[in-house]
């Protein structure tokens, strides 16, 4: 039982951080509000341990957000898409200067744009063996980016957990907390509560609570896995 959990756990962790990486990177359209974030958020609420019940709280309300949004604005599709299309574009490039700071890790940490952090990433993605899709145009700090590489090192945890590897398991949730504590853990928080001030369409709002949570989860819940 404790086994099928946390590959339960796993698979949902990393649906999420694909789900949430791909609105980050691609502009709004149609199957962006047909994305599934409610399975696998509510999956990883039930496993929220008791004392740890602060985490559940920007899940649950990223889940509510998102589901009220897309129910209440759905009907009107093209108007909706133009409104994120507005607010993506605001939030997630930096093109206007009231708005928050463009969501690069750099940027957040350091204050200014920077090779460092994309360099790492870049080095981390070569270090599995997988090239950056051409298509993204953007240097590999970017929230969306970061997001995506959580996705591939949970997927790389499933695999060893469905063929009982071990050794491999630990290296792969070793990779997941570094990647957390050097990267996500010191500037993905801050950058979603500025969303949560800033966002004009309630589905970003959504958003940030869930990424929010997400890594706040993972921040606790990985370091257990490993001891």
């Amino acid at each position: 039982m404790k086994k099928e959990k946390h590959f339960c756990i796993a698979r949902n962790r990393a649906a999420l951080y694909g789900m949430l990486s791909s609105v980050y990177i691609q502009i709004p359209e149609r199957r962006t509000l047909e994305l599934n974030f409610v399975d696998p958020a509510s999956k990883l609420l039930e496993a929220i341990p008791k004392e740890a019940k602060e985490i559940s709280k920007p899940i649950a309300e990223g889940i509510r957000i998102v589901r009220d949004y897309i129910r209440d604005r759905g009907l009107h599709l093209e108007e909706c898409l133009l409104d994120l299309l507005k607010d993506w574009t605001r939030l997630f490039r930096g093109v206007d200067r009231s708005g928050p700071l463009p969501p690069y890790e750099s940027v957040y940490r350091t204050e200014r744009m920077q090779t460092k952090y994309a360099q790492e990433v870049h080095r981390l993605f070569s270090k599995m063996g997988i090239r950056v899709p051409e298509e993204w145009h953007q240097p590999l700090d970017y929230i969306g980016v970061e997001l995506d590489f959580m996705r591939l090192l949970c997927e790389k945890e499933l695999r060893h957990r469905n063929d009982s590897q071990l050794k491999g398991l630990r290296e792969a949730l070793d990779e997941e907390r570094a990647f957390l504590e050097d990267h996500l853990g010191p500037w993905v928080p801050i950058f979603c509560k500025r969303v949560l001030g800033e966002a004009r369409e309630d589905y970003y709002r959504g958003i940030a609570h869930l990424t929010l949570g997400l890594v706040a989860f993972d921040r606790l819940w990985v370091p257990r896995l490993l001891s």
